[in-house]
Formats: structure tokens, sequence, C-alpha cells
């Protein structure tokens, strides 16, 4: 989860749908390596935290103030992040 912080706050100035797509790229990836049947807890808080990020993150773009969680969601509505799935069953 560290990296993940340190990931969105290193690419926050760089455009929406640029980093939305590689967001979603290292959590589908992250749900295929941790898919296991027991994990589904851990992906779902990964998710969760990975939404609270990118919030914090692009609040900070902005001298003007943080964006409104309205925006916030109308921003998760546009640009929804994959959600957990258990890839191996074992």
């Amino acid at each position: 989860m560290k990296a993940l912080w340190d990931w969105c706050r290193k690419n926050r100035h760089k455009p929406l749908k640029e980093q939305h797509k590689e967001l979603c790229a290292k959590l589908l990836g992250y749900y295929q390596y941790f898919g296991v049947r027991s994990n589904y807890r851990a992906l779902e808080t990964v998710r969760n935290h990975a939404v609270r990020v990118w919030h914090f993150q692009l609040s900070r773009r902005s001298h003007k103030g943080g964006i409104s969680w309205v925006k916030s969601e109308k921003l998760k509505s546009d640009f929804p992040l994959p959600l957990p799935g258990i890839i191996h069953n074992i």
C-alpha cells in the first residue's frame, strides 16, 4: 500500500485518463497475483485504500483546495476502479 501511495503522489499531475488506466492495471495485477479464495477481504482493503489515496492525491493537485467528495463520487462513476475478484480457487 505504501508503493501505491508513492505512485499516486508521483503521478498525480498526469491526465486523469492516463492515471486511471495505469491504476486499473496495477490493481488488476494485484488481484491476479493475490486473488485466492481466503484473501478477498484483503483485496477489498487494497481497493478501498486505492480510492482514498487517489482522492487525496488528486486533492493536492491545486492550491485552490481539495476536491469535494461530491466531485470525487462523480470521478468514481466516470473512472471506476476494478472490483476485486477471486482468480485462483485453491
